[in-house]
């Protein structure tokens, strides 16, 4: 399993300790030096069955500086 996480990042801690005590073999694949393609995005969103918005950060600076929780609704993929 591919571990997509931001090192600094406290929930991303949590998660990986979860994935350790389960366990749970991974590699880890730092979002900054390796950010997903546009075809593993849309992979990943067909296979979640989530809205779109899950795969947001919302509570990041980026997403904040650039609005997107007003922009997000009228987007298209």
């Amino acid at each position: 399993m591919t571990f997509v996480c931001y090192p600094k990042c406290t929930t991303c801690k949590k998660a990986q300790k979860w994935l350790d005590e389960q366990g749970i073999g991974y590699e880890v694949r730092d979002i900054k030096e390796n950010n997903p393609t546009y075809d593993e995005l849309k992979e990943w969103h067909a296979k979640s069955g989530l809205p779109l918005k899950r795969l947001f950060n919302t509570s990041g600076l980026l997403y904040k500086s650039m609005a997107l929780k007003d922009k997000l609704p009228e987007m298209t993929e």
